[in-house]
């Protein structure tokens, strides 16, 4: 939608006159709703009875005060939210959240990943295709060492995050040229494309290969979807709505989870395993025939008529003008300023440095606090303390654990906001690091396993309700349109780069010192805890115009009046 001198009226509610009341947006910080075009009746002839005020805006009016500094387009939008802040109402389409539901596909495809390949490394058709074991009998095989056990474990693990770093980096120029479906429709594709290698693989270089290619997709996926979520929804349930990519990463998880339970009595069983997501990546395809694209990049394409049309499908009617109107301001405002070029994305201006380092700690921390290395390699952790049929079926418990959980975020996220989730879900997580650290230096026996699944319990349910979704809600909301997609980018590479770190050097490390990489965690989330408290401002509830003031304003102090 192209900008235009008059603003699109939109109307309210209230009690008062019958006649229209027009209110003329002036350069105060704040529209006085009793100042009026027209001179007030006096109280006693007024009837007592609900009436229509329509706030118009029109950047042709003289302004009557002075502007204190902010120029006319800063005043506009201040007025346009102070008018649309008394009438905005706290309803959903439907059609939102199927559409959140099917982007969210993605999230399902990398759930099912983490646990079908994680599960695979202990089921014996796996262990004897790729010469890990010998089947029982024959005297000529030589099995492998526990070291190329833990290189191939490690290489597997490692190339999918490579992959999927370079896909968080190179997507963005997809996402901004072509717009969010299409980088939903590329990415799902590739990921299809190493799955099928995977499932097909006849030996480990294919095996390799194929890791490389579905890590690539995901990696596109995970920088896509939350982003895009976050551009459909309105603010008020703009945090739940995005937690949806948690909430389906916990749900592929559990399903992978549940099927290895049979798959391992199978000796082809590991190849669904590692497959069987592909089903999950052409729903998705299919989906994006009915998803709308971002209404906010086709704002910033100047594509009016497809704009529109979106905004009908995912708004009430009577929000429409108001919503496209401050739409269309805010991305206006970002195309003033033009395309954010690498060197602006690590500028001062905007806080856009403090941001983006804020954004990259918090993506680091939340695979370095080791979410990842936990539930990819629960399995082999189990299996340390119990037999490896009881090692799935543990697994199963804690990706049940770790799905439910996922579910206060969705209820919690835009009620208490998101920095209180972050500090006590880190502080749970912390407190059960630093148990299974000490009891992972113990000799090993049952009684000590037990111990270990009841803090990785615990541990899951912190990170579940807290630092697994709220990351990437807020590394979702936390940059401006122009900057969004190198920015966006940038944080999710370095998730990548950091669960390729975790994923590759894990089972060596574990097989050294499970009770030191424990130990390891809990620093990192112990930082973490104190990043947020001192660095991230709350932004639930707000615009992305609202979001800049915040950070804009946000201040480190050990005491926080927000908390």
């Amino acid at each position: 939608m192209s900008n235009t001198n008059q603003v699109p009226t939109f109307e309210e509610t209230s009690s008062g006159s019958d006649d229209d009341e027009v209110i003329v947006a002036t350069t105060n910080d704040t529209v006085n709703e009793d100042k009026v075009a027209n001179e007030e009746e006096p109280e006693d002839t007024k009837p007592k009875k609900s009436a229509t005020k329509s706030v118009t805006i029109d950047e042709d009016k003289k302004y009557d005060i002075e502007t204190g500094g902010k120029s006319r387009h800063d005043n506009e939008m201040v007025a346009l939210r102070s008018a649309a802040s008394a009438t905005k109402p706290n309803r959903t389409k439907p059609f939102i959240v199927l559409v959140a539901i099917c982007a969210a596909l993605g999230g399902l495809i990398f759930g099912y990943d983490i646990a079908g390949a994680g599960a695979t490394f202990v089921m014996d058709g796996f262990r004897l295709h790729f010469g890990w074991d010998c089947a029982e009998g024959d005297t000529a095989c030589v099995p492998a060492s526990q070291d190329e056990i833990d290189r191939d474990q490690g290489v597997i693990n490692g190339l999918f995050g490579a992959g999927a770093t370079v896909g968080a980096v190179a997507t963005p120029w997809v996402f901004d040229r072509f717009g969010r479906k299409r980088s939903l429709f590329t990415s799902s594709w590739i990921f299809i494309f190493g799955a099928a290698i995977q499932g097909g693989a006849v030996n480990m270089s294919m095996m390799w290969a194929g890791r490389v290619f579905s890590g690539y997709g995901i990696g596109g996926l995970s920088m896509c979807v939350p982003v895009y979520i976050s551009e459909i929804a309105p603010e008020h349930v703009r945090g739940a709505l995005a937690t949806l990519w948690q909430l389906a990463i916990t749900s592929g998880i559990l399903v992978a989870s549940a099927g290895n339970i049979g798959l391992k009595e199978v000796e082809w069983g590991w190849r669904v395993s590692y497959a069987g997501n592909i089903l999950f990546a052409l729903i998705l395809i299919g989906s994006l025939f009915f998803m709308p694209e971002s209404p906010r990049w086709l704002a910033a394409k100047d594509r009016s008529e497809e704009l529109t049309s979106v905004m009908k499908k995912i708004r009430y009617d009577d929000e429409l003008d108001r919503e496209m109107t401050k739409l269309v301001y805010e991305v206006e405002e970002e195309k003033e300023r033009g395309t954010a070029s690498w060197p602006e994305i690590f500028s001062k201006e905007n806080k856009m440095r403090y941001r983006l380092f804020l954004g990259i700690g918090l993506q680091a921390m939340q695979q370095l606090a080791g979410i990842n290395a936990i539930m990819f390699y629960a399995p082999r952790i189990l299996e340390t303390y119990f037999s490896a049929d009881a090692a799935v079926y543990g697994t199963f418990v804690l990706n049940g654990v770790n799905f439910c959980s996922t579910f206060i975020t969705v209820y919690l996220i835009d009620r208490v906001g998101r920095v209180k989730l972050l500090v006590s879900g880190g502080v749970i997580m912390l407190i059960s690091l630093v148990a299974n650290s000490v009891l992972a230096a113990q000799d090993q026996s049952q009684e000590i396993g037990y111990g270990v699944i009841t803090f990785c319990c615990l541990f899951i349910i912190g990170f579940a309700y807290s630092w697994g979704p709220v990351v990437w809600v807020v590394c979702s909301e936390l940059f401006s349109l122009r900057e969004r997609g190198k920015a966006t980018g940038l944080t999710t590479m370095t998730n990548w780069l950091m669960t390729t770190i975790v994923g590759a050097v894990f089972p060596v490390a574990s097989s050294a010192s499970l009770a030191g990489c424990f130990a390891f965690f809990a620093g990192v989330i112990f930082v973490g805890i104190w990043v947020v408290w001192f660095f991230e401002a709350e932004t639930s509830n707000k615009t992305i115009s609202e979001v800049d003031e915040a950070y804009a304003e946000h201040k480190p102090k050990l005491r926080r009046t927000d908390f």
